[in-house]
């Protein structure tokens, strides 16, 4: 019975969660300013790959930018299986609506390596901010990394993020490693 319950908790979560991300104003259009120029760009979302460093309107709701990628062996308390690492994804996400957004670094963000390997979300204890999860108030930043495991071998991927998780669209860097 506490199993069961258990599990009917955290269905109730993801599904709160999902009903949350269903109410942000996505239009799937995505805007770029880079880091390094001064150019803003406006494409639909599935549309362009962007890279680390720029700075990407969603959107009427975020503005996402990908900071920085790093690898990781783990820590004391985690570490990848045999043949793997960790890419860690440094991201800021702000709230561009005038209205509280939900953030779920779990069902909001995804990451590919050039195989296709989908990368698992992984909890690194040190080393690495919390991941960018919860309530943001409109106008507010959350700041955090996204860890995922994946094959050493694979140098370079997409993370994705989908700002409205019941439609289509998404946003995509391309990460080298």
């Amino acid at each position: 019975m506490k199993k069961r319950l258990t599990i009917l908790l955290g269905f109730a979560i993801i599904l709160g969660a999902l009903i949350a991300c269903g109410e942000s104003n996505n239009t799937g259009v995505a805007s770029s300013t880079s880091n390094n120029t001064s150019q803003t760009q406006s494409t639909p979302a599935a549309a362009s790959h962007f890279k680390v460093g720029d700075v990407v309107k969603v959107g009427n709701t975020w503005q996402v930018t990908v900071n920085s990628v790093k690898t990781s062996q783990g820590d004391d308390f985690s570490t990848p299986g045999a043949g793997n690492i960790y890419v860690v994804i440094d991201v800021t996400v702000k709230n561009i609506s005038s209205q509280e957004q939900t953030i779920s670094s779990l069902l909001n963000f995804t990451y590919k390596a050039a195989d296709g390997t989908q990368g698992k979300e992984s909890i690194l204890a040190t080393g690495v901010s919390p991941a960018p999860d919860g309530k943001v108030a409109a106008g507010d930043v959350v700041k955090g990394d996204l860890v995922y495991e994946v094959p050493a071998a694979q140098k370079t991927g997409t993370l994705a993020f989908q700002a409205d998780i019941t439609s289509g669209g998404e946003t995509v860097w391309d990460v080298k490693l």
